[in-house]
């Protein structure tokens, strides 16, 4: 990315009471900071140690910045960042006078005095109100994002201030700033990055947690990367089952269920039920992805677990069985009703269908579910068929 700075010329202070970081400093405190937002705070110290600043913020651009989603300051007053988020940021001469001069683009690099003079700074109630009280006079910044690409974080800036008193920030200043933009700005796309990618998924865990049959997921080396409220409430009531290992941490690696998973390690998935009718687990696994060989020549994939207590959820069991041997919609009306002991004959009347479309369709579920008639077919609810029950 080609930087643009703005020019100016005058030499560096170093600070008395601060050790100037090294640029690796700086460099390892930016890429140490991805994943936490906490820790950009830090970040800035570092930093602004190193440019010998005595104020520095990362913030999103305009009106409430204080209480947009993320916000990283060092020896920034909350009162003073209360006062610019709601109301100075509408009378920064210096922030106009960057958009003005079309200055507010990603990659720019700058500092103030190369856009607006001293005496046009010194004149401005935003200097004599709001800048003398942080305390603050000369300002260095640059651009991380300007809004235009939705995928990335919203406008944000990085801005350093040194007080009144101080030197202006210098050419070396500038060129180092740029120097380092490329780091800064790698080190928090990455940041924001994972910080929406764990937003979608905190939300997505939110959603898993509203159904009421269990869900869980498990990574190729069989550890549970995570397991909704439902499953863990139905896994402790089920403790009993030996077949469950060490859910909801990890899957078990041995017995029945630990081979449904190895079936989805080869891409097959497949269900299970767990226990004694009347106290016993659905348990169907699906592979998420194709399946990976490893340099062994094991094959492994990551899997979704579902879990379901019959004897609480019928229609959730029932709509297990549609999922877990494909059945279509016209045969799957016909669950309720064989569970009910209706004859083919009260079931075609029920549904004002012809007798032969309704014994084609029984037909067809017997097929797909292994069983031949539908007393077989009505077990379904204690065994899956085609699997195996496996008792306590």
């Amino acid at each position: 990315m080609q930087h643009k700075p703005w020019l100016a010329s005058v030499p560096l202070r170093s600070p008395a009471d601060i050790t100037v970081p090294t640029r690796d400093d700086v460099l390892h405190a930016l890429y140490s900071a991805i994943g936490s937002d906490a820790a950009w705070n830090g970040v800035l110290r570092v930093i602004a140690a190193y440019f010998n600043a005595n104020i520095s913020m990362l913030v999103v651009a305009g009106k409430g910045q204080r209480d947009r989603s993320f916000y990283a300051a060092w020896n920034h007053r909350e009162e003073a960042a209360r006062a610019y988020s709601d109301h100075w940021w509408e009378h920064d001469v210096m922030l106009s006078a960057v958009v003005k001069n079309g200055l507010f683009v990603k990659g720019m690099v700058g500092r103030a005095s190369d856009i607006i003079t001293p005496e046009e700074l010194h004149a401005s109630r935003y200097y004599q109100e709001f800048m003398l009280t942080m305390p603050a006079e000369h300002f260095m910044g640059c651009v991380l994002s300007d809004g235009r690409d939705e995928a990335l974080a919203p406008p944000m800036h990085l801005s350093f201030f040194r007080k009144p008193g101080d030197a202006d920030f210098s050419d070396e200043n500038v060129n180092q700033l740029a120097d380092l933009y490329p780091h800064i700005h790698r080190a928090f796309e990455l940041h924001w990055q994972h910080r929406v990618a764990q937003e979608q998924l905190g939300v997505f865990h939110q959603s898993l947690d509203g159904l009421d049959f269990g869900v869980l997921f498990i990574d190729p080396t069989t550890r549970v990367r995570h397991a909704n409220t439902a499953a863990r409430e139905m896994i402790a009531r089920s403790a009993g089952l030996p077949l469950l290992g060490g859910l909801p941490e990890h899957a078990p690696r041995d017995g029945e269920l630990a081979r449904l998973l190895q079936s989805c390690a080869q891409g097959k998935g497949g269900a299970v039920s767990l226990g004694a009718p009347g106290n016993n687990l659905f348990a169907m696994a699906l592979p998420l992805a194709a399946p990976q060989t490893t340099v062994a020549g094991d094959a492994s994939a990551s899997v979704m677990l579902m879990l379901v207590e019959p004897n609480k959820r019928p229609d959730a069991a029932l709509d297990f069985v549609v999922r877990a041997f494909g059945l279509s919609k016209a045969e799957a009306r016909l669950l309720p009703m064989l569970f009910e002991n209706m004859t083919p004959t009260s079931m075609a009347q029920a549904l004002d269908v012809k007798i032969s479309t309704v014994r084609t369709q029984l037909s067809a579920i017997f097929a797909k579910t292994g069983t031949r008639r539908q007393q077989e077919l009505i077990r379904l609810l204690g065994a899956v068929p085609s699997v195996q029950r496996f008792p306590f």
